[in-house]
């Protein structure tokens, strides 16, 4: 998961499914036959039709998940579900007590026949603030649900479709009536040909939610990298950005990713569900990612660029390696509404989080400095959280309120462990090996389909890699000894500098806003208390100018974050439009951007003795 601070998650996995008898329609007489209505659709909610197997017990519960692989926060997606009723085939009513927002419980199940209820979405029950601060309650956009009659549905199934007790591995049927003029992008196969029906057959519950789905106007590019297939869909509210705009550097950065991963990455489709929203208060605010096995469900906001994206999908799509390939028996097994959390998030998150960055100075995306700043960043940003927490103690409990604030770490301090590891490794072999070669040793032994014991990831990772790599763990991941950064670049050649990073946000610098509203609160001004801020120096904005549009985006005044947003990650010299109100003249203000910067410690090269060291590092 990739939250605003753009945080990755854990990817869901795929996992097998037993051989079960057909029907002569292709149906397993075990199958959970699902059907859900896109078409009619009540007061914002959708109708949801469950038809199980025969039950063989007395009394049966049916359970929406409470949390979902990938997203280290509780849902309870039972939340949003309204009017669930059963029912026996002559139509009348079987008694059901619903125990929690997540369990119903039906007596005499041996006469069910199905289950109706109404899905309401999540997009609108969203607050603001971060979903990962201790009492947040909000579902993360990205994995949330939205409903817009007619015009937008994006289905990621836990909010839609639940399990019976123990029938987890039961296959499910999933068939979904929607508008003609709407498509589904999804990885995910059609069995049906109709233009407003789909059928997607999956071999059980976890596969159900692995695998989103987005239905939109058609918005969509698809391209072939080798053997894989990649199909992005994209649906933005207000309709300025669109899939051709996004597809050549989507297809750059996938193709650049192959390479670096060479044969250790075998996926055969791979799916990316955009929505870009508007930022209104009625529309979804955690912008991010929540990959999955062979997709990723995206959330951003206008105004949108191709690198937002790559941000984002760089990070999703290494979680092809891990966990898909490499993972515990607390992931494969995974319970939803009991979960136990693996003692590893720095694996899984730390490691997809390092291998996003270094795949792109490795496939020459950036230049070595501007990698060197992107890790100097993760440190400054690392002392934001505890640095002597264990991170193996962290993982386990994330779950819990005071650890879960602890968790945008992995982003973080979990990619330089990764970072560290992969510099011992190199150091040990003399450049020869690196992380991605201990990847996919780890890959050969384990697999999709063979999961290890928590315990056993460390002591296996000291085998194969020595016990450099070894101690290296269990001091700093185990033990959470702080890790001196400096002494381990040191050893490819890197020495600390202070060097001038770019300020983020044209509208703040040095800590100091240089926006404002008015005491109305009718109009969002500029403020300029001095001459520091290059972005307004260079457009010729003045004092109390009343900013109306900002790159032909109108400004509104109610909501002083939209403007913000609209002066985050700029790329120097790229052209800007500004029109303000002067003294009561439109005047419309046109350059280039020109930021402001500010010292900060980071690395450069400098140790020539290590250079052999240091390209293995960058480059092999």
């Amino acid at each position: 998961m990739k939250a605003s601070s753009l945080l990755p998650s854990l990817g869901l996995l795929y996992l097998c499914s037993c051989s079960v008898s057909k029907t002569p329609h292709g149906i397993s007489k075990d199958a959970v036959q699902v059907s859900i209505d896109l078409e009619k659709v009540d007061t914002d909610r959708v109708r949801v039709k469950v038809m199980p197997p025969r039950q063989k017990s007395g009394t049966v519960a049916y359970h929406f998940p409470k949390i979902i692989p990938g997203t280290y926060a509780i849902a309870d997606y039972g939340r949003y579900i309204d009017d669930i009723k059963a029912f026996k085939k002559d139509g009348s009513e079987l008694k059901i007590t619903r125990t929690d927002s997540n369990t119903i419980v039906i007596d005499n199940a041996r006469q069910l026949a199905y289950l109706s209820y109404l899905v309401n979405d999540t997009f609108d029950n969203e607050t603001s603030g971060d979903p990962f601060s201790e009492k947040s309650k909000t579902i993360f956009s990205p994995a949330g649900t939205n409903i817009d009659a007619g015009k937008y549905f994006l289905l990621n199934m836990a909010g839609f479709v639940g399990y019976f007790t123990d029938q987890l591995e039961k296959p499910y049927r999933i068939s979904i009536s929607h508008p003609e003029g709407l498509y589904g992008t999804t990885a995910m196969v059609d069995r049906d040909n109709k233009a407003n029906t789909d059928v997607f057959d999956l071999p059980r519950y976890p596969e159900v939610v692995d695998h989103p789905i987005m239905y939109a106007p058609a918005d969509t590019a698809a391209f072939r990298v080798d053997d894989m297939q990649v199909l992005l869909g994209v649906y933005s509210r207000r309709g300025k950005t669109h899939a051709s705009d996004l597809r050549p550097d989507l297809e750059k950065m996938v193709r650049a990713q192959k390479r670096f991963l060479g044969p250790i990455n075998d996926t055969k489709k791979y799916a990316v569900l955009s929505y870009i929203s508007s930022g209104g208060d009625d529309d979804a605010k955690g912008i991010g990612a929540l990959e999955h096995n062979t997709s990723t469900s995206a959330v951003f906001r206008e105004p949108m660029k191709a690198r937002d994206l790559i941000h984002v999908i760089s990070h999703e799509f290494f979680h092809t390696i891990a966990p898909l390939k490499v993972h515990s028996k607390e992931i494969h097994y995974f319970d939803f509404n009991n979960p136990k959390m693996s003692q590893h998030l720095w694996f899984y998150e730390g490691i997809t989080e390092y291998f996003s960055n270094l795949f792109q100075v490795n496939q020459g995306l950036i230049n070595d400095n501007e990698f060197y700043d992107l890790m100097a960043r993760k440190i400054e940003n690392s002392h934001n959280y505890n640095d002597k927490l264990s991170f193996t103690e962290m993982s386990r409990n994330v779950l819990e309120p005071k650890m879960k604030v602890q968790y945008p770490n992995v982003y973080e301090k979990g990619a330089l462990i990764a970072m560290c590891l992969d510099i011992v490794i190199r150091e040990q072999t003399q450049g020869q090996r690196g992380l991605l070669w201990l990847m996919g040793e780890l890959s050969k032994k384990y697999g999709a389909d063979k999961p290890f014991d928590d315990d056993e990831l460390i002591p296996v990772i000291t085998q194969i890699a020595g016990n450099a790599a070894g101690d290296f763990l269990k001091t700093h991941v185990v033990n959470g000894e702080r890790i001196p950064y400096a002494d381990f670049l040191a050893k490819v050649g890197l020495k600390k500098q202070v060097v001038p990073f770019p300020e983020p946000i044209v509208f703040i610098s040095q800590d100091v806003a240089y926006i404002k509203t008015d005491s109305t609160n009718t109009h969002v001004l500029a403020s300029v208390p001095d001459e520091s801020n290059q972005f307004y120096q260079n457009l010729g904005i003045r004092d109390n100018d009343i900013f109306l549009e900002f790159n032909g985006i109108p400004i509104d005044p109610k909501d002083l974050n939209s403007i913000v947003y609209l002066g985050y990650d700029l790329d120097e010299g790229s052209p800007v439009s500004v029109k303000v109100n002067r003294a009561g003249q439109e005047i419309e203000l046109k350059g280039s951007v020109k930021l402001n910067y500010e010292d900060a410690d980071s690395f450069r090269f400098g140790d020539p003795g290590r250079k052999d060291l240091h390209e293995a590092w960058l480059r092999k």
